[in-house]
This record gives C-alpha cells, structure tokens and sequence, in this order.
C-alpha cells in the first residue's frame, strides 16, 4: 500500500466566492490542501488549531479589519506566513500591513503567477526553518546533555545549574577531576544560551608555555616579537560574542592571570605591540582541576580573579562517586564508539558490567570511555566478557570485591579456599546459590528475549517475583 504523502495546507481568508474558487482550483492543481473562510474570526479559529504554510487575506472583510486579523494571527504563530491582498486605492494600508508583520501583499486583480511564486518562495523558506529548527535540535541533543549521562543525584544536581546558568552572562567556575567532563559542561552552557550561534573557543591553559599564552589570548602585532610576521587575532577577539573556555586555569601565569582580570573588569583589552583598545563581549567559562583557595595561598593564583571567576561554581563528581551512572555511561559508549568504530553493535556481560561498575576509576569518564573502545578494537564476539577487559581492572576488582563468579556456578579451588577463609561460615552455599540462580535468569531472560512473562512463567514464579530477583542480582538489559 502507498503511504499518503501529507499535503501542506493553504488559509484563504476572502468574502469574494469567485475569488475564492479561483485559489482554491489553482492551489489544488498544484497539491496542496487549501481552507477557505469568508472573515478574520473564522481565520483565527483555523489557525490555533491548524499548522498553515501560509494565509492569503484581503485587507477589507465584513466584521473585522485585515490589520486587526493580521496583528492577532501573529501573537497565535509569530512565524506564521501572511501575505495581504489590496485593491489599488488601499496601498496605504497595504504598506501599514507591511509594517506590522505582513509578509508580502497582492493586488488586485489576482495574478495567478504570482501567486505560485509566492507560494513557492514560503515553501523554501519553511523548508529553511524546518532545517534549522533541526540543526538546533542536534546541537542540543549533541550537547544539552549528549555525553552529560547520568541519573544520580550528584549529576542531576550539575543539570540544574546548567539550566539555570547557560541563559545568563555570568562567568562560571567549574571544578572537577581530569576527565570528568569539565569541557562537556562548559559546552552544555554555551549550547543552551543566546550566544549558541557564536563561536564556542576552548583553550587548555596547561598545554600552551606561558612565554606563547599571552598572544593565544589576546592576539599579537605584526613584528610584535621575534617570530610575528603577521598580525594575529587571539582567542578573546576569535571568542567574540560567544564562550571563551579557559580550561585548567590554574595553571596560568600570574602575569597572564592580571590581565585575564583587566578582561572581566573593563571589557576591554590590547594585542601584543598593539595600540588599539578592543573590546571583549565574550562569555568566560573556567575549569580547573586544582584547589585555587590553595594556590590562592600559596602565590600562585590572584585572590581577586578567583571572585571575579567564581560568581557560579560548579563541582563535578568524580566517577567512583556516582557509580550508579556506570551502566548508563557503559551503554552510551557502546552504541557512540560502535558507530565510529564500525564494530557493530555489541553487549556487555552482566559479569563485565559488575568489574566495570566495581573499579575506582581514576581518569573518570574519559578513562572508561577509552576502555569501552580498546574492549570493542579487541573483541571480535558480540558480547564482552570479563576476559576482553584491561587485566588491571579484573585484578583490582578482585582485590576489592574478592573472588570473581564462579565458572557455571560453581567455584573452583582457588575460589573455593577464598571463600572458606571468610569470617562468614555461610559464604560458599550463599555465593553459589546467588551465582548460579544469576546465571539461570540471565540465560533464560537472553532466550526469551528479556520478555519477563515468558521467562517467569519457564521458571514457575510469578512476574513480580522474577522483578524483585533481577534487582536483588543486579540483572539489567543493556
């Protein structure tokens, strides 16, 4: 069966019977779905409830005016296309209708051409907005909370102020391990705010030598130095009406640090060997790694930049501090580094998940990532199991957690003698009776396509008590 192809719909607003059925033929002979009404109440109506590519409306109708119908279709649907008609002894009000919103008037007598044209021009330019409306949407997807995953209160706590602060103008400092997402953040703030159509600058304080920083921000002139053949234009000027992100700055210069200060308080600063004042109308976001009020008392950080800097302070969690995240974060990057990789889409083991979800992870979410993508360059199975994973990480968790699960459910010597030598004389039948019941319900659950009813009703339980064992072990599809 050919599926119906949605026609866009035309309002005609005239009292004129022959001039409505001419719209009407002529705009059906090219397929689109045309409304006819002879006033500006009837139009009002249509409109909050239809979505219209465009109106056509004389400018003189029996009850109401044309410029009062034309004033309150706009506070229904600002973008809402109007195109007037007028008779030559009203241009006046053609031109007033012109004023206030309209988006192009005919005069009568009607020139069908120009109404194709018309037609055609809107169609292209709602097929523009269409395409930016999606733009937009991708950009949020991509970075409102895009690779910002997680249902912990701590990160629920960051989306919070992220929503608050990305609409403002406010510098913000944020504070958080490496690779805990700092950037993501900051670019979280400059996605979701007025300056999302300017450049978002990034720069990584620690990474550029101090002698060279000074010209990365502010830009320098030619023969400024040694080396500046040609005029450069820093990241401040590069930045301009968008984000400037100055990433661990605490590892700034102090006499680059007096001059970021001059920025934030005078909106104003100079290249290098320059004699022009420019100004600066960039949002600053900072990220740093370091405690400042510490290097604020030992000398290395200005007390008074670290206020002009700290007016909103975010602090990221470190991973082994929302470890419920894991999982999530685990299943984002299999299906993100899937796709670049080309590898397909792959599982996790509950096994694989639970060592993942145990280690401490000192390089954070950047530090998992990377092991996701090495786990999927190096499996060539469907699923990854323990034994794909980084060997120091199967070790710490061990170390940690004591013994791995036991291989079909039951432990061999070596688990065997970890678990007798527990202080809990229970441990052995406990952990092979818990293990192998895992085992059992995510066996059947992967056979059943993980439709519980099914799975409940091979092992003789009820739904409601499959539900509960799942939680009690941890058994979750990915």
């Amino acid at each position: 069966m050919k599926k119906e192809i949605k026609k866009e719909k035309i309002l005609v607003v005239e009292d004129d019977e022959t001039l409505q059925m001419v719209f009407q033929r002529a705009l059906e002979s090219k397929g689109y779905q045309v409304d006819l009404v002879e006033d500006g109440r009837e139009a009002l109506r249509l409109v909050s409830q239809n979505q219209y590519l465009m109106v056509f409306m004389d400018i003189i109708m029996p009850e109401s005016s044309g410029l009062e119908t034309l004033e309150k279709l706009k506070k229904i649907d600002p973008s809402l296309v109007v195109v007037i008609m007028t008779a030559e002894n009203t241009m006046r009000n053609a031109i007033e209708a012109m004023r206030r919103g309209a988006y192009d008037y005919l005069s009568k007598p009607i020139d069908l051409e120009e109404i194709f044209l018309l037609v055609e021009r809107a169609g292209n330019e709602a097929d523009l907005r269409g395409k930016m409306r999606t733009y937009e949407r991708e950009l949020k997807e991509r970075f409102e909370v895009g690779e910002i995953i997680g249902k912990s209160r701590k990160i629920q706590e960051i989306f919070k102020i992220i929503g608050k602060a990305a609409p403002t103008d406010l510098t913000v400092l944020i504070r958080g391990e490496s690779g805990t997402g700092k950037e993501l953040v900051a670019r979280a703030l400059h996605y979701n705010s007025p300056r999302v159509v300017f450049p978002f600058i990034a720069v990584n304080c620690a990474a550029i030598p101090k002698e060279l920083l000074e010209s990365e921000l502010f830009g320098h002139e030619k023969g400024a130095f040694t080396g500046a053949v040609e005029l450069k234009k820093g990241k401040f000027e590069l930045a301009e009406k968008g984000t400037l992100f100055l990433d661990e700055i605490g590892d700034m210069d102090i006499g680059v640090q007096a001059k970021i200060l001059r920025v934030l308080q005078e909106k104003e600063y100079h290249r290098i060997g320059g004699k022009e004042t420019l100004r600066s109308d960039a949002r600053i976001i900072a990220a740093t790694n370091q405690d400042l009020k510490a290097a604020i008392k030992e000398k290395r950080f200005r007390d008074d930049l670290y206020h002009r800097l700290n007016v909103i302070y975010m602090e990221l969690p470190p991973l082994r501090e929302r470890k419920e995240d894991i999982p999530r974060l685990v299943e984002y990057f299999l299906q993100k580094s899937g796709g670049e990789m080309r590898s397909g889409p792959k599982m996790i083991s509950q096994e694989a998940l639970q060592i993942l979800s145990n280690s401490q992870w000192p390089g954070n979410i950047r530090q998992l990532e990377n092991t996701i993508k090495q786990c999927l360059a190096l499996s060539s199975q469907d699923t990854i199991f323990p034994e794909h994973l980084p060997g120091h990480l199967r070790e710490s968790t061990l170390e940690t957690e004591g013994p791995r699960e036991c291989e079909d459910g039951f432990p061999s010597e070596k688990q065997m003698e970890e678990l007798l030598s527990r202080d809990n004389k229970g441990a052995l039948y406990q952990t092979v009776i818990r293990q192998t019941e895992k085992k059992l319900i995510s066996s059947l659950l992967h056979r059943c396509d993980w439709n519980q009813v099914k799975a409940a009703d091979w092992l003789g339980i009820n739904r409601n008590t499959l539900k509960r064992k799942m939680d009690e072990l941890g058994i979750k599809k990915l």
